[in-house]
């Protein structure tokens, strides 16, 4: 073959590998494929708790955090004294199960979900009362607001585990709507403890204003 038609004929092989690159460089790429959903870390307070005196001495309180009937898209529960207490001074508690938002009340509630931005929360003094023993500082000062419901809503930013947490902890941050207040989680397969950060335990002198109040701190129990 004569070099001029091999150098044509490579020319033109050249040419054409140029442009089916450059054709390829206008498609556009094709889409991902979407990554499965994992399921929102809330979901891992899900289940029986029971907090003790000592890890095997008198329980003090009981919790069930489970799907409510009502709203499924929720886990709900309440704080009980393992001695018994009246139902209607318990301590509530809703996780959204999509990891927004979070929700404590002083009374049983039917609809857990969060009021307007606009719409300020039910206000109601809370009763002074000492139904949960343990925890009286944090029921009395739920959470030194007198409001019968506090809305929270979550910080993807967590803090990091208390002191001597296990490696397995997860710390999820909620932040009070329209304060400073954190509800803090922390959670590994067999503890739970669950604290208001940043608020005052008491007007005594010297007590500190961002003292954490201890909601619920205890281990893994089996439900019914």
């Amino acid at each position: 073959m004569p070099r001029s038609l091999i150098a044509f004929t490579l020319g033109a092989s050249l040419l054409a590998l140029g442009c089916s690159h450059a054709d390829a460089a206008k498609r556009p790429a094709p889409p991902a494929s979407p990554s499965p959903a994992a399921p929102d870390e809330i979901d891992r307070v899900r289940g029986c708790w029971i907090q003790k005196v000592e890890p095997d001495g008198r329980a003090t309180l009981l919790l069930r955090l489970l799907p409510d009937r009502e709203h499924p898209q929720w886990l709900s529960g309440q704080l009980q004294r393992a001695d018994g207490d009246d139902p209607d001074r318990r301590v509530q508690l809703w996780f959204a199960r999509d990891g927004r938002t979070a929700l404590l009340a002083s009374r049983p509630i039917t609809d857990p979900t969060p009021a307007p931005a606009s719409k300020p929360a039910p206000m109601r003094q809370l009763p002074h009362t000492k139904a949960i023993k343990p925890n009286a500082d944090a029921m009395a000062s739920l959470i030194a607001n007198p409001q019968a419901r506090i809305e929270y809503e979550r910080i993807p930013a967590a803090a990091s585990p208390t002191l001597g947490a296990s490696m397995d902890t997860h710390t999820l941050d909620y932040r009070e709507r329209g304060a400073s207040k954190h509800l803090r989680i922390e959670v590994s397969p067999e503890h739970l403890k669950l604290s208001i950060v940043g608020a005052a335990l008491s007007h005594k002198p010297g007590t500190p204003n961002s003292a954490a109040v201890v909601l619920f701190d205890g281990g893994r129990d089996g439900c019914d």
